[in-house]
């Protein structure tokens, strides 16, 4: 996080004082921050509980303190360059501005982190195909690539063998890296709909085709996205290798 907040400094991207409030917050929690993007709530927000339980459960099995609140913020907002991980949720064609779509390359060349999902459950439906093409209009050149599995994300928590989430659409994640930082990551499965619940804490969505153990290896997932984007590639060092082996063929 203090590189994200130095790349920003480097960029200009702090002439906005922070807030008092922010200021006053102990100790160096994680913030999960949620991107708000054009059209209602269901558009953008169709999960509000979500990140709550997100939350609870980070904070009940890892070492990770959270803020217990999401912040919402949008591509215009300059809370965006004080939130080292962005969730983007959609399901619709992506249209952004063009100044939105300059905070947005701004962002990730900084240093900031950004787990978007395709929750549609389609293999190339609208969201899917519109990301794609904003990310080759950002980025010349480069297209998301498909993580291998010895990716730190695979191993920065739980050890995963497969990529799970609402929908089995794709079992694989795709990435987008810079400098040898994979600043973002995609997944087509809507992990984050495994985590939906209704008001009297009854999960909202069946798991398909897998069911409950397909939602335990979707919240599992997400533990794991978290830990990647505050750790990086710590558990591919070395040092854990064997303990590493040993664990996967146990």
């Amino acid at each position: 996080m203090k590189r994200f907040a130095a790349a920003c400094l480097a960029l200009g991207l702090s002439a906005v004082p922070r807030p008092a409030a922010a200021e006053a917050r102990p100790g160096n929690l994680f913030v999960l921050a949620q991107l708000k993007t054009a059209g209602g709530n269901q558009a953008w927000d169709p999960y509000p509980l979500a990140a709550r339980d997100i939350l609870s459960f980070l904070e009940q099995t890892t070492s990770v303190k959270p803020v217990r609140e999401r912040r919402i913020v949008t591509l215009a907002d300059p809370e965006l360059f004080r939130s080292p991980f962005l969730l983007w949720s959609g399901s619709e064609k992506v249209q952004l501005t063009a100044k939105e779509k300059e905070n947005l390359k701004n962002y990730l060349s900084a240093g900031g982190f950004l787990f978007a999902e395709d929750r549609s459950g389609e293999r190339s439906g609208a969201f899917d195909h519109s990301f794609r093409n904003l990310l080759r209009e950002i980025f010349p050149g480069r297209s998301l690539d498909v993580l291998p599995r010895e990716h730190a994300v695979f191993r920065s928590f739980y050890l995963l063998r497969t990529v799970a989430g609402r929908r089995q659409t794709r079992n694989n994640l795709e990435g987008l890296e810079f400098e040898g930082r994979t600043a973002l990551i995609y997944s087509q499965n809507d992990v984050l709909g495994a985590w939906a619940k209704d008001l009297l804490g009854n999960y909202l969505f069946d798991c398909r085709p897998g069911g409950e153990a397909q939602r335990w290896e979707a919240q599992k997932l997400m533990m794991n996205v978290v830990l990647y984007s505050v750790t990086g590639t710590y558990k591919t060092d070395s040092i854990h290798l064997p303990f590493i082996e040993r664990k996967l063929q146990r």
